[in-house]
C-alpha cells in the first residue's frame, strides 16, 4: 500500500495483470483478416515506472506524456508568428482537477481568430476544472469533435486573485473527452 508500477510504452496496447504480474504484448501476427500483419522488424521503447501514491495520486500520466512525447527544440521565426497568438501556451492554464489533462490547443478549423482545446478526464471520475487565460477571449462555447457548437459557456472576467486571467468551468464525466472553441480578439 502507499506505492505502486506502471508500465510505460511508445506504441502497445495489449496490458494484462494477474496478482503481481505484469505483462506487455508486443506482437500478435494473426493471419486472419491480414496474414501479413505485424511481419518485418518492430521498434518500441517501454519503460517500468515505480511512483508513490495509488494511481489516481500519481504523476504516472505526466510521466506517460513525457515518455511518449519527448521535448523537441525547433527553431521559430518569430516574424512569422501571428501577432497575439505567439503566446497561446503560456496563456493558457488548467486548475482544480488533477485528474483532467489539457491535451490539445490549435487554431478552429472554420476561423483564425479561433482556438480550440480539447481536455480530457483520464481517472474515470467527475471533475470540475478551471481553465484560466490572458488571451483576450470575447467568448467560450462547448463544441463537439468537429468544433460544432453544444453550448455557450460562461467566461468569467479577470479578478485580484485571478493575476489578470479570464477563467471558464467546466465539468467532466468519468473518461469525458471536452472540446472548448475560445474567441479570440486581437
Amino acid at each position: 500500500y502507499g506505492y505502486g508500477v506502471a508500465l510505460l510504452n511508445d506504441c502497445k496496447y495489449g496490458y494484462s495483470t494477474l496478482a503481481n504480474s505484469m505483462c506487455l504484448t508486443l506482437l500478435r501476427s494473426p493471419k486472419a483478416p491480414d496474414e501479413n500483419c505485424d511481419m518485418g522488424n518492430h521498434s518500441f521503447r517501454y519503460a517500468v515506472y515505480p511512483h508513490k501514491g495509488a494511481f489516481d495520486e500519481s504523476d504516472v500520466l505526466q510521466e506517460a506524456y513525457k515518455f511518449n512525447v519527448p521535448l523537441v527544440s525547433v527553431p521559430i521565426d518569430y516574424s512569422a508568428v501571428q501577432a497575439g497568438l505567439s503566446d497561446v501556451m503560456a496563456g493558457l492554464s488548467l486548475s482544480g482537477a488533477p485528474n483532467v489533462v489539457l491535451d490539445t490547443v490549435k487554431m478552429a478549423e472554420d476561423s483564425p481568430s479561433c482556438l480550440v482545446v480539447r481536455m480530457y478526464e483520464a481517472h474515470g471520475g467527475h471533475a470540475r476544472a478551471s481553465l484560466a487565460t490572458r488571451l483576450n477571449v470575447t467568448a467560450a462555447e462547448k463544441t463537439n469533435i468537429l468544433e460544432e457548437k453544444i453550448e455557450a459557456l460562461k467566461v468569467v472576467p479577470p479578478t485580484a486573485s485571478s493575476k489578470g486571467c479570464k477563467s471558464i468551468d467546466i465539468r467532466f464525466k468519468p473518461f469525458e473527452i471536452i472540446t472548448v472553441k475560445l474567441v479570440v480578439k486581437q
